[in-house]
């Protein structure tokens, strides 16, 4: 027997179903993850400026960047280094000495402080350089821990407010926006987690169905 119902008895026994399924929704969906700055690794205060410079022993050395922002780089004097990037600062320091040097063969990096904490073997602070990955310096924390179960799931986790950014495994530290207090934590997401993003758009769907679905409803009465 086919029962045939009318379009208002439709809309009474959809409404309640939409809702249901918006609430779930709501309760199971975890914090949506924000996409990560387009900013790259810029010099903060406290980081360490290497400086290698071959066959010039006296010009090699690692320098701790000032409150000020401002580096001593023997030979080059002080230096405003906070807010430049990797790259930018390296590409002072070696045109700084090949002006003094013939064929200088000169290798700039900066090392900083970053805390690697959570589903890691020893969480902790470890020495990061911009060209390192997000899985080498997880590495240098002995690992993801317990990832025989689940894909590891990587985010940056922002020190001044504790947003939380999802990282790519493969992805240069120097195209990460980090800043002072900032950490990289491992986490072991469930499968509700991962889909987040599908959970919410499916949200979104269902409540904006809901308020269709009570127009509909109200405009037939």
């Amino acid at each position: 027997m086919i029962v045939r119902l009318s379009f208002p008895t439709l809309m009474r026994r959809a409404l309640p179903c939409a809702l249901v399924l918006a609430a779930a929704c709501a309760r199971q969906t975890p914090v949506v993850l924000a996409p990560l700055p387009d900013r790259p690794w810029t010099v903060l205060p406290g980081d360490e400026v290497r400086v290698r410079v071959y066959r010039e022993a006296d010009l090699s050395g690692q320098y701790v960047v000032t409150g000020r922002g401002d580096v001593f780089i023997p030979g080059l004097g002080r230096i405003v280094a906070a807010g430049m990037t990797a790259d930018s600062l390296s590409a002072y320091i070696t045109s700084g000495y090949s002006k003094r040097i013939i064929d200088a063969i000169v290798d700039v990096g900066i090392v900083r402080s970053l805390p690697v904490l959570g589903q890691v073997s020893s969480p902790g602070v470890y020495q990061a350089e911009p060209t390192m990955s997000v899985q080498q310096i997880v590495a240098k924390a002995g690992g993801v821990r317990g990832s025989t179960l689940r894909l590891p799931m990587y985010l940056l986790q922002k020190g001044r407010d504790g947003a939380r950014y999802s990282l790519a495994a493969d992805l240069r530290l120097d195209r990460v926006a980090l800043d002072e207090g900032d950490a990289i934590v491992v986490v072991n997401p469930s499968a509700m987690e991962r889909m987040a993003p599908w959970i919410t758009t499916f949200n979104q769907f269902a409540t904006t169905l809901s308020i269709v679905l009570s127009i509909l409803l109200l405009s037939k009465k």
